[in-house]
């Protein structure tokens, strides 16, 4: 590295003279264009001297952007980590940013111009010189410093990479503790000395580490394109700085109040639709509550879909009630409207609808017959948030709705869960319920019986900053899906429900093989395994698991075939939020070989 490098002079290369930035390329035709040329120190001049900053780093860095562009040249733009708040340190890539100098600024607003040019790359950097060349150094100032000549042996391997990378050194410390290893001398100082110096400017190299172990330039091996390294989750939460900052304002604020839950549960009812909304610390607990608050019993009866998560239908054996199990749709892997009616009877009390993946039962019908024969409808979101038939989201079609924060769905409290209705009577009863049944007017005396289901204001800042970014996770959790569709298209193959009709929210992309391949999803699971790829089955007959054995009978592989049949070709793909597409081209790659060679054994 170094042979083929051109350096130029400003003499050769002025970047406010578009002209002489034409003329270089021009001469040297080159494939990559490095732009280190800034005004950075002094500091204080970027204060003082406003024209200059701006003209350099904003202005000369859209010159250019300009001229790649024009000549499809791939240009790599060092900025640096002091972008990013400065608060709490750790940043990734997608943070949000908000520098504290205006040199800081001046280098965003070249990123912003870079931005505009696909074929490229920002280098978010924490650089510095090597020996540290300050006489003091700030001792309550954090930041994780690469010397120059470190990020030069870096640089070859990230080429052509795009978007925005984060490089730094792996250890975060104090400024004058890094300064101190080739500077003795150096004297410490407190930041509280100057104005406008970020307290921690570390930032996560997490991008940074997995592409060099994934470098294809590996000097002892050589690496196929396809054949990533990096373990493949099957689930897993998208977290940013904006969750940190609103938790951590929580952590400092909100430990005498319930803020954050009241916020939410106003934000969340507004979302969908309803009037009224209760967070919980658990789906579960919110499904357990709705039951309660309509006062099932003993002796009553709910029906529910044979093929869901244990936790929509625990609840109700847990109050005392009987599930009657029944049989899904294949085209859409939730109940069947026609074989609820067959199980109807005096005792039944209500249904519990489940959003199976994301799809969504025929509601109008269930509805429908809720309507006809007196019974309540729950609706099991839990799995279906941003989900939307012709414009209703699901977590509006129940009497009574409820969501999941689970660390794997959507949007997460680690745990969390929620309840929503319209009805005002289910949602007083509900929420005296839900804080053991206290006195409204004197919290210190228990009127009813009851357990407690209460969330944390912690719990609530989570998923309330999580929530705040609901568009880009959904936005996240298509591209998952349609790059599954993409590469896996030479399947015969079935996915979830989605259409112009029923906007799918995708919490999980799955996948239902033909008949013909005779795939044997264990096999397939162990496979991909060794490939350090995680994937799961999909639900099983909850009245085939022991569990429920007591609510189960021999007739019940018969009356639910579709149930007893859909989970043995149907795969659960990895839906990880960090998922790359050459990650899912990696998994649809091995799954393909897989249905080939099982294909030609059977």
């Amino acid at each position: 590295f170094g042979k083929n490098i051109i350096y130029t002079s400003r003499k050769q290369l002025d970047i406010l003279d578009i002209k002489s930035i034409e003329n270089c390329l021009n001469k040297h035709k080159p494939k990559y264009l490095i732009h280190l040329a800034s005004l950075s120190r002094p500091m204080i001049i970027h204060e003082q001297n406003i024209s200059s900053s701006i003209d350099t780093n904003i202005i000369g860095t859209a010159n250019i952007v300009k001229k790649c562009s024009d000549k499809n040249i791939k240009l790599i733009y060092f900025s640096t980590g002091y972008v990013y708040p400065g608060v709490s340190g750790n940043y990734r890539e997608d943070d949000p940013v908000n520098p504290t100098s205006n040199y800081a600024w001046s280098k965003l607003g070249g990123e912003a111009s870079v931005k505009l040019y696909k074929n490229s790359l920002i280098l978010r950097l924490n650089m510095t010189e090597f020996p540290f060349i300050h006489e003091k150094a700030f001792d309550d100032a954090k930041i994780n410093f690469l010397y120059k000549k470190d990020v030069i042996k870096i640089l070859p391997k990230i080429l052509d990479e795009t978007g925005i990378i984060n490089i730094g050194s792996k250890k975060s410390e104090s400024i004058y503790s890094f300064a101190k290893k080739t500077k003795p001398e150096v004297k410490p100082v407190s930041v509280k000395s100057v104005k406008n110096f970020p307290k921690d400017s570390s930032i996560n190299i997490d991008r940074l580490n997995y592409i060099l172990n994934n470098s294809y330039k590996n000097k002892n091996k050589k690496i196929e394109n396809n054949e990533l390294t990096k373990t493949i989750y099957p689930a897993g939460p998208s977290i940013t700085q904006l969750e940190r900052t609103i938790v951590d304002d929580m952590m400092k604020f909100g430990w005498d109040n319930y803020d954050y839950v009241e916020n939410f549960e106003k934000e969340f009812a507004k979302y969908h639709k309803r009037k009224y909304c209760l967070m919980t610390p658990s789906c579960t607990m919110a499904i357990y509550l709705s039951l309660k608050s309509l006062k099932l019993k003993k002796g009553d009866e709910v029906i529910v879909p044979d093929v869901t998560w244990t936790a929509s239908v625990s609840p109700v054996v847990e109050v005392g009630a009987k599930p009657i199990f029944v049989d899904i749709e294949s085209s859409n892997w939730c109940i069947s409207p026609e074989k609820i009616i067959k199980k109807i009877n005096k005792k039944t009390k209500a249904i519990i609808a489940v959003d199976l993946f994301g799809n969504l039962p025929d509601m109008k019908k269930i509805k429908s017959i809720c309507k006809k024969y007196k019974i309540y409808l729950i609706e099991d979101s839990a799995e279906a948030l941003g989900t939307e038939y012709k414009g209703v989201k699901a977590g509006k079609f129940g009497d009574i709705s409820v969501h999941s924060f689970h660390r794997t769905k959507t949007i997460t409290s680690g745990e969390g869960g929620a309840l929503l209705t319209d009805n005002k009577k289910i949602f007083l009863i509900a929420k005296h319920l839900r804080d053991l049944g206290r006195s409204k007017k004197n919290s210190y005396i228990a009127e009813t019986l009851s357990l407690k289901f209460m969330p944390s204001n912690y719990q609530a800042a989570m998923v309330f900053g999580q929530f705040k970014r609901i568009k880009e996770l959904l936005s996240i959790k298509r591209n998952i899906f349609e790059q599954y569709k993409k590469y896996l298209s030479i399947l015969n193959v079935k996915f979830n429900v989605d259409n112009p009709e029923i906007k799918n929210g995708l919490w999980a992309s799955v996948v239902v093989f033909d008949k013909k391949y005779k795939i044997n999803i264990p096999l397939l699971i162990k496979y991909l395994i060794k490939k350090k790829i995680f994937s799961r089955e999909f639900f099983r007959p909850l009245s085939s698991q022991p569990a429920y054995k007591n609510f189960s009978n021999k007739k019940i592989t018969k009356d639910n075939q579709i149930s007893y049949s859909i989970y043995k070709n149907a795969l659960v793909l990895p839906s990880h939020y960090n998922l790359t597409n050459d990650e899912i081209k990696k998994i649809s790659k091995n799954i393909i070989k897989f249905v080939g060679t099982n294909s030609k054994n059977s």
